[in-house]
């Protein structure tokens, strides 16, 4: 998502239950905003999640990065199987008119989870946190909507026609 912005912009944000309850403010949320260089800031912020912050409710933003090497000339591809943190990406696109997004509505799984193992080798995943973009767009159970709709076939992807890359290459063309 940096590589699309000029600076940082706010790409969303989840709210546990107990953050809900407590009706914590986005701006007010443990933010992230670049991404750790190195071993001692990879222990900052585990330090930061792991002891001081543990409810996981974040904020996060794109860094600012000195040229973001595909503003202004960026499509995204997205179906039915772009979900969790593709779909938060395609949100984030759409939401900021960053980049042309083609294909299929996207399915709308993009809730935070834990894993618990269970015996005989079960694991059972249960949803804690919300996901909504910083402008409050609720994608799980909604999916995000392409600017350009383009079915893809099994059909033609078999007989070598890739419909949604051809639309692609149409937009930056």
């Amino acid at each position: 998502m940096s590589l699309l912005a000029a600076e940082s912009i706010p790409v969303g944000y989840s709210l546990t239950r107990q953050a809900i309850r407590k009706a914590w403010k986005k701006e007010r949320l443990p933010r992230i905003d670049r991404i750790p260089q190195g071993k001692l800031e990879q222990i900052g912020m585990a330090v930061k999640f792991k002891v001081f912050n543990r409810d996981r409710s974040i904020a996060l933003a794109t860094e600012r990065l000195a040229e973001p090497t595909l503003a202004g000339a960026a499509v995204l591809l997205v179906n039915d199987h772009t979900k969790s943190a593709a779909e938060m990406v395609a949100a984030f696109c759409k939401e900021h008119s960053l980049a042309t997004i083609i294909g299929d509505q996207t399915p709308g799984e993009v809730l935070g989870a834990v894993n618990f193992k269970l015996p005989s080798d079960y694991r059972l995943r249960m949803p804690i946190a919300t996901w909504q973009t910083w402008a409050g767009a609720v994608i799980e159970g909604r999916g995000v909507e392409p600017d350009v709709v383009v079915a893809l076939s099994p059909e033609q992807l078999q007989a070598g026609v890739d419909s949604q890359l051809q639309a692609a290459i149409g937009v930056l063309a």
